[in-house]
């Protein structure tokens, strides 16, 4: 092969390596316009942020248990007693009505 040659393939290999790395550049700088439009979007959102943890704010002392009426804590005690009962019961009632239902012929142990 002569001079004239392989200087047509290393000038196509030149071109073809300047062609993919202009490519490349080119997803780069797509990336990076897309992060700094990202940026741009959540700006306000930080600045927000940062100036409410800045801000310091006067937290208020907890109500003391101790001091409520124990019959109060009483009440509110039963009642939860009682709704976690009654879910109980309903989920069972849903499980035996489900189990009714049960067709072992359209089981996928079948």
């Amino acid at each position: 092969m002569g001079f004239w040659a392989w200087f047509c393939i290393w000038t196509t290999l030149g071109i073809a390596a300047l062609s993919v790395l202009g490519l490349i550049a080119k997803s780069l700088f797509n990336r990076a316009m897309d992060v700094l439009h990202q940026i741009n979007r959540l700006e306000p959102k930080v600045s927000n942020l940062l100036s409410a943890t800045q801000r310091k704010g006067t937290a208020k002392k907890p109500a003391n248990s101790i001091d409520q009426d124990p019959r109060l804590a009483r009440a509110a005690w039963s009642k939860l007693l009682v709704a976690k009962a009654k879910n109980r019961q309903a989920r069972q009632r849903r499980l035996i009505a489900s189990l009714k239902a049960f067709k072992p012929e359209e089981s996928r142990f079948h």
